[in-house]
Formats: structure tokens, sequence, C-alpha cells
């Protein structure tokens, strides 16, 4: 179609006020026919054909007149038109759409699978009846959270309150079952007769624990999970009434609870707490329970709070020597059972928002490079009456749909990531919904993916039809509108840069914890240590006597093993068993105000377990096999204990009081250990002799030259031969353990890491699009400067100095950001500044090295240009 007659319609439509409402040009006209023509050609209806190709040039008021009934129909047709011209754009360029779909669905799959997760842990309601109005409770020390109360603080605070429907407690422990089946270690929970009424759980057979049944002496019954009587009993009915030997004690079966129930642990037998015992009256200072409340009808979580202080106070004045500053603290039940693993999951939901947000640059830049390529077109339909909302609401539909497509394949993404989070990432305590891709996850699917397009398409749509149809009919201003919409991508190219800093530094901080985290000084050697528990029952070793000569001779029978460097026991596992902290204080003192002394870590060990643990004996003895339950209380210090409680002086046959205890005798002195965690400081620890107390229960250490757990089947035919009763449980090397410690902290820092990755190479390719696009634009420009002999390092120079000005801006910005970003990870570093100046100075140095790795390419093809085929084209 001959141009000048094109221009002329095109002029007389824009210059004239109606030209909507008049037919079109005859020369208009015949370039519709052509369009008409070329779709009956493809098979179209020719009424159909007349219609889409009006569409298509933006006639859609005369498609309107000819077709509607009502306004509704007409949007309704125009939409429907929309998305098959949406559908047959994508059919015609499948690389750019492949590209854009799966840019995207990589950012809205991760999203919605972190979304999933997020909803189970924090929107969904728990599993409980009437969840809102559930309260777990811990104790403060000078308002500090310290976690577990006192059973008497407990039982004061239950008789006082007047908030809550019913205040429970509850502490997890193991023991082993014994008689019928084979033995088997099962994890329980002591609780109070009203913790599953509490939490709106009925048994399926029987009946929950009965009020006097907590009173001392009453506590001869036992609720069993679901589980536990399918595996020990078959299901029986008559289930209700059978004794079960638990730790050589006889309980009476009252009740089966069913299997979905989850509260806090994984557990299969329940035992009431009983309100006393032969020292009650001496422990209102030893902290073991925790708490759950159910809260009267309209009383607010806010009102309990309040009330649990004035009993706090109360309860601090009439007991000054053990509640001196202590207090209660309530929580939201929910935010309590998923703990630490919060901050997990909004630093990772937030990580992945930004990836999303790189993608949507990427694929944004894209759009505005096909949007400079479709501007004749864009430039074609306003001239033939195309209002340019009309336009905007097209191209930002294509990208809409593009998007949905994308958000499509992102649900089948979404499912593979989920797996992969509910193996990596803890979740908090069990009891927590399952994560699921039900109706909410699938709803926010399509919320992000609508926004994702609306994002992504408008601001193109807009570049796109800004614009004057007469001039953009003039070959000579495509340059100028080109350099317009590349500004629009070099600022989505900085704020890219800017989100990649920002991942790397927090990524940088994350593994410096982890390094040092796996270097750091245990004050033990992990190497080659298999650890496993031993429990006997007290009923068939009923002599302190009995108990430790049975340690004994297991211990030197295992120690006969080939391949067993040494062995030992002791009370908890380092790490794996956390906390029981004792009051301790020199005898010649007086005891310490409560809140004003130092706590230490109680131990109770056998002989040589020191040496296989590697801990160094400083001063003084190891425990020994003279040190039983007749002779006089000993006790080995760590070095941390010794110089807090005696600086400067020799602790080795002075005097300690613990607790409630008889004083100890110092006997030695051990170096510093890290027990409750890898991440914690070197604990304050005191170790006594097992034989002393009589334990029942004790961990078992053994050091081996090989692998330890090749030694776990044997040590485990040893027991067996010793007494079937008695079980090898969870044999695990202190390897493990360590890594176990320190697994949630390794998937948060491997997945940040991973995104932080993604994250720069799509940064790198959206700088490579601007930078190859910029070459394009100025290919011209270029080929002259070679023809007029200009260097090769100038010309280069000019594509390396835009990527610096666009990186340096983006380093600036994410800088600047991080500095406020990095305190979302603080609570997750070890050892490492917020602000250190290394991950900062790595972040930048690393993307810059990236950036000029990107620009390498266009740079070497504007040096490449060949002057005569570029003048040539001109």
């Amino acid at each position: 179609m001959p141009l000048f007659p094109l221009i002329k319609g095109t002029f007389r439509a824009l210059t004239q006020p109606n030209a909507q409402e008049r037919e079109l040009d005859e020369e208009l006209q015949s370039y519709l026919e052509l369009l008409v023509a070329e779709k009956i050609k493809d098979g179209m209806e020719p009424g159909r054909a007349r219609r889409e190709a009006l569409m298509e040039l933006g006639g859609a008021e005369q498609v309107k007149d000819s077709v509607r009934d009502s306004q509704h129909g007409a949007a309704l047709e125009s939409l429907i038109w929309d998305l098959r011209f949406a559908l047959r754009a994508m059919r015609k360029a499948p690389g750019f759409t492949f590209v854009v779909v799966l840019t995207l669905a990589l950012g809205i799959g991760a999203n919605t699978a972190l979304f999933s997760t997020v909803n189970a842990a924090l929107i969904r309601d728990i599993p409980y009846d009437d969840p809102d109005r559930l309260a777990a409770g811990e104790k403060t020390q000078d308002r500090t959270p310290q976690g577990s109360v006192s059973r008497l603080d407990y039982f004061d605070l239950n008789d006082s309150a007047v908030s809550f429907e019913g205040l429970a407690a509850y502490v997890p422990h193991q023991v082993t079952v014994t008689g019928g089946a084979a033995p088997e270690v099962v994890r329980m929970m002591f609780a109070t007769w009203n913790l599953l009424p509490v939490l709106g759980t009925d048994p399926i057979v029987g009946r929950h624990f009965l009020r006097e049944e907590e009173l001392e002496g009453g506590s001869g019954s036992a609720l069993i999970s679901e589980g536990l009587w399918q595996r020990r009993f078959g299901g029986d009915a008559d289930v209700v009434g059978r004794a079960l030997d638990v730790d050589g004690e006889s309980r009476i079966i009252v009740g089966v609870i069913p299997a979905e129930f989850r509260f806090m642990a994984d557990v299969d037998l329940w035992l009431p707490i009983e309100r006393g015992d032969f020292f009650i009256d001496r422990k209102r200072d030893s902290h073991s329970l925790r708490m759950v409340g159910r809260l009267k009808p309209g009383v607010t979580l806010a009102q309990a709070q309040s009330e649990a202080d004035a009993i706090a106070a109360a309860l601090e004045k009439r007991y000054p020597d053990t509640n001196a500053g202590k207090g209660f603290i309530l929580y939201d039940l929910q935010r309590f059972m998923v703990g630490e693993a919060r901050i997990s999951l909004f630093l990772l939901m937030a990580t992945t928002a930004m990836v999303l947000l790189i993608a949507c640059g990427n694929v944004a830049g894209l759009l505005l490079a096909r949007g400079q390529v479709r501007l004749p077109e864009m430039a074609m339909r306003s001239a033939l009456g195309a209002p340019r909302k009309r336009l905007v609401r097209q191209l930002v539909t294509e990208s809409v749909f593009m998007t949905l497509v994308a958000g499509c394949v992102g649900i089948g993404l979404a499912i593979v990531f989920q797996k992969l989070l509910l193996q990596l990432l803890p979740l908090g305590r069990p009891g927590l919904p399952e994560p699921a891709l039900d109706t909410p996850v699938l709803l926010f699917t399509l919320i992000v993916s609508i926004l994702a397009g609306a994002a992504v398409g408008v601001v193109p749509a807009l570049r796109a039809t800004s614009l004057n149809p007469w001039e953009q009919l003039k070959t000579v201003s495509k340059i100028s509108e080109g350099r317009k919409s590349n500004r629009m991508r070099n600022l989505l190219v900085v704020a890219q840069v800017a989100i990649s800093v920002v991942l790397l530094i927090g990524s940088g901080l994350l593994i410096q914890t982890m390094t040092r985290l796996t270097t750091v000084d245990l004050g033990f050697d992990p190497e080659n240590l298999l650890m496993g528990g031993i429990g006997i029952r007290g009923s068939v070793y009923d002599t302190p006597d009995q108990r430790s000569t049975f340690f004994a001779t297991l211990v030197e029978r295992i120690e006969a093993l080939p391949g067993v460097v040494q062995a030992s026991t002791i009370s908890k596992i380092p790490i794996a068993s956390p906390y029981m902290d004792w009051l301790i204080w020199p005898a010649d003192q007086p005891k310490p105000a409560y809140g004003e002394g130092r706590n230490a870590l109680a131990r109770f060990a056998m002989p040589g377990y020191f040496e296989t643990m590697g801990i160094p004996i400083l001063k003084g003895r190891d425990i020994e096999r003279t040190d039983t339950h007749d002779s006089g209380r000993v006790i080995i210090l760590s070095e941390a204990v010794a110089e807090g409680l005696f600086p400067g002086q020799d602790p080795i046959g002075r005097m300690v009081n613990i607790d409630w205890n008889d004083p100890y005798e110092i006997v030695g002195i051990v170096g510093n250990a890290r027990l409750d965690g890898v991440r914690s400081e070197f604990d304050w620890a005191m170790y006594m002799s097992a034989a002393q107390i009589g334990a029942t229960s004790q961990a078992l250490a053994v050091k081996t030259v090989e692998d330890p757990l090749l030694l776990a089947e044997p040590i485990r035919g040893i027991v067996r031969d010793m007494d079937r009763d008695v079980v090898f449980s969870e044999p695990t090397t202190m390897a493990a353990i360590i890594e176990d410690d320190m697994s949630s902290l390794r998937t948060v820092t491997t997945a940040l890491g991973l995104l932080a990755g993604i994250a720069l190479l799509l940064t790198s390719i959206g700088l490579y699009g601007v930078l190859s696009y910029h070459v394009n634009l100025r290919i011209g420009e270029f080929g002259i400067r070679i023809a007029l002999g200009a260097p090769t390092r100038k010309l280069m120079a000019l594509v390396v100095e835009r990527s610096v000005r666009m990186v340096s801006a983006g380093l600036a910005l994410g800088v600047v950001v991080s500095v406020f970003g990095t305190r979302m990870v603080q609570g997750l570093l070890f050892e490492t500044d917020p602000l250190d100046p290394v991950a900062f100075l790595g972040a930048a140095v690393f993307l810059g090295a990236i950036a000029m790795v990107a620009c390498a390419l266009p740079a070497w093809r504007a040096v490449r240009v060949n002057p005569v085929e570029v003048l040539r084209k001109e």
C-alpha cells in the first residue's frame, strides 16, 4: 500500500474529532480488506474475519455496533478477542513466550511454595478447638523469657487465675515400654489431667485423666496413642484397663488418643503430673514445665497477661527467696509453636519475593524492547481510531495472560519446591497444619500472577502507546523513542542490581556464620563418637549399687569390642539434650538471692567420660569407681565455673552447694564445652558421679577407630544379653548431632545462597539485555565512529561506562538498603557483625565482576561492527 495515502488517512483520523464515528477512508479501507482477505485465506469465516480485522486495527466501536445487545456483551466480546489475540501473539513468538513464562514461573512457583508453608504455620488455624482462645505460657526473669516454669508456680497460677477456662502443664520425656512384645523406647509426655480437654481432643477409646489422678499416689493411669495401641495391642478394643510396663512401673491404660493429634512433640504415651512428691516443697526454683491454657470466652490475651502479672507479683512477695524478679509471659499458641522458624520463613519469603521482582524486571525489559518493535503497529492502530486506553488494555491483557500461564506452570514447580521445603526446613513444633496447595494458596498464586502481569505490562504498554501516530510513521523518530524506552530498562537494571546486592550481602553474612560454626571450638572432640540412650528399670535394679554395677559392666563389655577406644556414660548427650541448670555457690557463703547467683548445667557421669569426649582435665582428677553412693559427694567443675566462683584461687578441695542437695567436694577442673548447642557460649557446667545418685537412665558415649555406627548392632547385642528389657535407643554419631543442630540454619543459608545466585543470574541477563539493546540502537553510530578511525578502546569504554553507571547506582542503593535489611538476619548470625565489611565488600566486588562479564559480549560486538555494511543500510 502506498505510504502517502496511508499518511493522509492517518492525518485525517487524527485531526477530525468524529473520525471514529465515520467510515474509514478508501485508502484505509483497502488496507482493512487486505487483512480480511488474509484471515479468510487462513480458513476464517468472512463475517468473523472482518470483525477481528476491525478489532485488530482498533475499530472496536464498529464491531460493537454490529454485535452488542448491551454494554456487558460488548465488553465480553472485547475481552474474548483480547485473549484470543494474546494467544496468537504467544504462538507467533514461541521463543519469547518460553523465556517469559519460564522466568516468571520460577519466581511464582517459589513464592507459592513458601506461601503455602507460611499459610500453614502462621495463617491457617492450628488443629484444635477454638484455637484463637489458646495461649502458651513461660517463665520470665527480670522480664526476659526463660522457658519452663516451676511446678509449684504453675499450680499457684492455676489455682488463682480466673481468666482461663483451663490451664494445663506438660513436659516431654522418654521411657522404655516393656512386657509382651519387644521392649520399645517411646516418647512420652507428663501432663496435667486437663491437657487434652484444654486442647479439645477426646480419646477414641476410653476416657481422659481424672482430676484425682493428679494427686500424689493416684498416678497409675496412662493414655496411649493410636499408633502404640496398634503396635503393641493390635488395636484390641478391650485395651482399656490393661497394664503397660513403663520403666518397670505398671500403668493402667485408661484411653487411646487419635493418631492425628499432635502437640509440641510426637508422643505415644501420656502420664499424669502429680501435685506432690517427697521433695516438692523444695522445688519452687526448679523449672521444668510448659503451660498451655484456654481463655474464657470474651477474655483477651492482654487481660490474661495482666492477671498473670498480678499473681506473679504476689508470689514474689510471698516467696522472695525463689521468686524475686520472676514472672509469667503468655503467647498466642500458634505463634509459640512456630517459634524461631518464623524468622526463617519470613526471611525466605522476602527473598523469593525479591527474586520474583527481579524476574518481573527482566520480563518488563523484554516487553519494553518488544514494545519498541511494535511501535509502528501501535501507530497504525491509533491512526485507525483505536483509543489509547484500548491499546493499553490489549498490551496489558497479553502480559497478564502470559503470567497466568506462568502461574499454572509455577503451581507445578511449587509442588516440587514444597516437598523440598518440608524435608529441609523446620516449620516449628509438631501440631502445626501441614502445608498444602489449598484454596487460599491457589488464590494467592492467581493474585500474584495477575499483579506480576500488570507490573510487567503496564509500563511497556504506556510507553508503547505514548506516541504521536503522525510522528511515529516517520522513520526518523524511532531512535528517539527507543532511547526513552531504554532509559526505563536502565532503571529496571539498577533496581535488579540493588536487590541482588541485598541478597548477596545477606547470603554472605549467613555463609560467614556457617563457616564459623563449622570451625567453632566445641570444647570436646566429636570425631568418631557414638551416642545413644540406655534406660534400666528401677524396680528391677532397686539399689544404687545394682544400677552402677549394670552400667559399669556394660561399659567394660563395650570397651572389649574391636574398634572401641574408650566408652563411658553421661546423663545428657551434649547439644542433643540441653538445659537442666542448677544454682551453685561456695558452701562457706550464704545462698545468693534468687536471680543474683549463677546456674550451671548439671550432668552425672561415669569414670572415663572426659577422656572419651576429649574434654581435658585441667586440675585434680576424674570421677572414679570409688565415688559411690556410700562415699562423700564429689563434683568436677568446668573452668568457667571455677573462675566464676573462686577467682584467682585453687578450688580443689573446696566445697560447693547445689540447690537443695548436700555440699559437694570439688575434686577436678575440666575444660569448657558447648553443651546446650553449637551456637551457645561455653556453658557453665558441673559433673557429678552417676553412681552416687543411682542413675537409671544414661547416655552411652563410645569413642571408636572407624565409623561409629558399625558398632551399633554389636552394642545392641550386648545390651540384650545383659537384660532383654533394656534398649540401646536412637544410636547416632556426635557429628550427626552437630549437623542436626545446625541443619535449620544450613538450610536457610543454602536456600538464600541459591536464591541469591538465581537473582544474580537474572540480573546479569537483564544487564546483558540492556547493553545489547544499547549496542543495537547505536549500531549506526558505532559504524561511523569506526569509519572515522575511533580506537577500539574508546568504543568499548562507551559500553563499559554505561554498565558501570547502572551497576554503581544499583550497588549504592543496595548497600543503603542492606544497612537496614541485615537486621532481619541478625537473629540467625553467630559471631558475625550484621554490618560486616567483608560481606558488603565481597558482594560489591563479586557483583561487579559478574557485571563485567555480562557487558563483555555487547562491548565486543560494538567494536566488531562493519562500517561498510552500516553505512550501506543508512
